[in-house]
């Protein structure tokens, strides 16, 4: 069997009453799962494609929210249940017997909704109480407290090293019980870890993205695909990741690409789990088990994957998911004719009086329909509550111990007041608000940093880096059906809340394959010339540049010797004539994506910032005439560099120490004489300051008045709506909370500046961003 065969329905376990929200598969014989309905229970095989209940296991008074298997002992010679609830406690059960459970472990505070076990068998809990416990002969340990919200998620990866996921946005690294790093990446509540053999573990949450981290705590991939909250993870034994969250999908992930998705006929997929045969197991909100497996003796039978595919067909989309629809500008069913982009992509097409949801399947290579939208907005359906009429109804898992709340919301509210009213009307604890908020803005359209349309290709001119050999010839699709899982979001007044900004901006994406044949061919006239063949690369340094190249398409299947790469890379920097660089300074910004090998280059007094900023052409950037095109290139890829260069702990350690030289080079202003790229570029280096000193405890006062007075010049001339965005966003940051701040923005009279930007915007983007500046 061929490990890129599709995963088809197994077999699906029906008995619970309510949501499943967790699963395990410890051996391809037995599941166990957990339920909202009080109940864990476990199932045997009983055939290549079936299953049978074997046991319930009662004893909790509230929802169970997460589950562990320990493995069989000589005293327990089958195994042991541990199972985790909104009871606040921790069960034990042996999987033999059904009864009472043999351990309750009390010490919790709330809601048990994160459970691992350290190869020594110790159990480690994750609470809303904000702890995590560690539990040694059934008796709690010790108590890891570090995090400010929720912990909704553990990993064991021995008995001294532990990380925690909180709703906080943040994951901790434990050793020998003592926290020891703090790893920043998420933008909204981490939901699930799991190891990632060789290569470290990986998390997802709130914000629809999975990452990939080093267990010295670098990210090192992100993974966008979801288009919802990701609640679960998992690895494969082929090493593989799945993922499932609010999106209805299970995801499989192979060397950072999803190969494929598979809905499912409920509104939540709450978790996934690998079996050691390499089937996966699945629960939802519809209280359904699901099995999925590659191999064909374990595939249901004919008439059950008929059903299957007939109940996701059929399945009801509420459009308040999809944002504002307009039925009769959609496409008909022609669309459908035109092949997708990739594996997951979901149009909508209007088919007579309804509308309805396709996935695109590269394996079948054909459009699946995968429900039916009901209630949209744009087609002026409201719903109604309590005797009121709202755009929007929410059902929200507060997981307290009661159903989905329902949450009323109309597009003109304001999110963060909408959720303060929903807590005082349900008496929910005060620490929701944040969450509440971001589930309404997620879920009814916001806006966001635009960060897709601003990268250039030096190399093609377009926009993207794409190989003129990969041009597609359906350019036009995307106008003939709407994704609603990306398109952009509604045209509401509602708004999400944007400033301050607490996450870098980088700029990743690249034509890998591009930029190496770019320095492939510039190596070959250097190789002609006798005059520059000393400086040409050899072929061993071409070689080592090919393995970066393997290692920045897949950083998860690829190793690279990232020093010879950074040696290699300022070579061409620095040996190569300034019109033949360009690609040099591009792979720099991104080889320091991965690896703090550039940061900490120091030679003589060249430090990275001297690097970039002398052989990019930024120290000697014309300030009253027009640059050549050479230039505006180089110093566009100098400056992505330096953007990128905040993502690492190292970057941003000599980003501080020299920010005063990089904001004095940055102080032109460009507004006439730069492209519109390097313009965004050089915002993006101001945002990404701004962040540094929100989020940093050492503001640089003098840094953040010099950032205050370049902003004030940019945005008196600057034009391009993009680069006004990112400065206003940068302006708000940095005066929030900030009184100093706030006074130096008056005494440049940014007031009278934001007022006219106000005046002449077009976008309702910037309005709202200058609303949210407070002085």
């Amino acid at each position: 069997m061929k490990q890129t065969s599709p995963f088809q329905l197994s077999s699906i376990l029906a008995a619970h009453d309510s949501d499943i929200k967790a699963v395990r598969g410890p051996n391809e014989d037995l599941v166990i799962s957990a339920s909202r309905d009080k109940t864990v229970r476990s199932w045997l095989r009983i055939g290549a494609n079936a299953f049978s209940e074997s046991k319930l296991y009662l004893g909790h008074a509230s929802f169970v929210n997460s589950l562990v298997f320990l493995n069989p002992t000589a005293e327990y010679t089958k195994g042991l249940v541990v199972s985790g609830s909104s009871d606040k406690t921790i069960n034990v059960f042996d999987l033999e017997n059904a009864q009472d459970p043999i351990y309750s472990l009390i010490g919790h505070s709330d809601n048990v909704c994160a459970l691992d076990v350290t190869p020594s068998g110790y159990i480690v809990s994750g609470s809303w109480d904000k702890t995590t416990k560690i539990w040694k002969n059934w008796q709690e340990a010790c108590t890891l407290e570090g995090h400010s919200h929720a912990v909704w998620a553990v990993l064991a990866v021995d008995d001294d090293l532990i990380f925690t996921g909180s709703a906080d946005k943040t994951i901790i690294k434990w050793q020998n019980e003592k926290r020891v790093q703090t790893l920043y990446g998420h933008t909204d509540c981490v939901r699930a870890l799991a190891l990632l053999p060789d290569i470290g573990f990986v998390s997802c949450g709130n914000d629809s993205t999975l990452r990939i981290w080093t267990l010295d705590g670098q990210c090192i991939h992100e993974l966008n695909e979801h288009t919802s909250f990701v609640y679960s993870i998992d690895v494969l034994p082929t090493g593989e990741i799945i993922s499932s969250g609010e999106d209805r999908s299970v995801r499989v992930w192979k060397g950072g690409e999803c190969i494929q998705t598979i809905l499912h006929p409920a509104t939540s997929v709450w978790c996934v789990a690998a079996m050691p045969n390499g089937d996966i197991i699945s629960g939802a909100s519809d209280g359904v088990i699901r099995i999925f497996t590659r191999a064909e003796e374990r595939i249901a039978e004919q008439p059950v994957l008929k059903d299957f595919d007939e109940q996701v067909s059929n399945h009801a989309i509420p459009a308040n998911q999809l944002g504002d629809l307009k039925k009769d500008e959609l496409p008909g069913s022609e669309a459908l004719l035109q092949p997708g982009k990739k594996e997951g992509q979901v149009i909508m097409v209007r088919v007579h009086d309804k509308v309805e949801a396709h996935q695109w399947s590269q394996v079948d290579q054909t459009w699946h329909k995968v429900g039916d939208v009901v209630d949209a907005v744009g087609q002026g359906r409201k719903q109604l509550y309590n005797g009121k009429e709202y755009d929007y109804l929410f059902d929200v898992d507060v997981g307290d111990g009661v159903p989905p709340l329902k949450l009323p919301y109309n597009a003109s509210d304001n999110p963060y007041k909408a959720a303060q009213d929903f807590i005082s009307a349900n008496e929910l604890p005060q620490s929701y608000l944040d969450q509440i908020a971001n589930f309404i803005t997620k879920n009814a359209q916001g806006v966001s940093l635009d960060t897709s349309s601003q990268y250039v290709d030096p190399f093609t001119g377009s926009s993207r880096y794409t190989p003129s050999a990969s041009s597609s010839n359906i350019q036009n699709t995307s106008t003939t059906g709407m994704d609603p899982w990306t398109r952009p979001g509604t045209t509401s007044n509602m708004q999400p809340k944007i400033i301050p900004q607490r996450t870098y901006l980088t700029f990743r994406q690249a034509n890998i394959q591009g930029i190496l044949k770019k320095v492939d061919q510039i190596n070959e006239a250097l190789l002609i010339n006798e005059e520059t063949q000393k400086i040409a690369l050899t072929t061993n340094e071409l070689s080592t540049l090919k393995k970066l190249g393997q290692f920045l398409q897949n950083p998860l299947t690829h190793t690279c010797d990232h020093q010879s790469e950074f040696d290699v890379i300022r070579k061409i920097i620095t040996k190569w004539s300034f019109k033949n660089r360009f690609p040099g300074i591009d792979l720099l910004r991104l080889q320091i994506l991965y690896t703090p090998i550039p940061a900490k280059h120091i030679d003589n007094d060249e430090s990275i910032i001297n690097l970039i900023t002398n052989f990019a052409g930024i120290v000697t950037w014309p300030k009253d005439s027009t640059p050549d095109k050479d230039q505006d290139t180089n110093v566009m890829l100098g400056l992505r560099a330096l953007s990128n260069l905040f993502e690492i702990k190292e970057g941003r350690d000599v980003l501080g120490r020299e920010a005063s030289k990089i904001l004095e080079l940055l102080s032109s202003t460009w507004d006439k004489s730069s492209s519109k790229n390097n313009r965004v570029a050089r915002a993006t280096v101001f945002l990404n300051f701004a962040v540094l000193y929100q989020t940093s405890s050492n503001k640089n006062e003098d840094n953040i008045l010099q950032l205050i007075a370049i902003l004030a010049e940019l945005l008196k001339s600057e034009i391009d709506s993009e680069v006004i965005y990112r400065a206003l966003i940068t302006l708000g940051t940095l005066i929030y909370q900030n009184q100093a701040a706030k006074d130096a923005a008056k005494v440049f009279d940014i007031e009278s500046i934001l007022k006219i930007i106000s005046i002449k915007a077009k976008e309702d983007r910037i309005n709202q961003a200058i609303n949210e500046i407070i002085f």
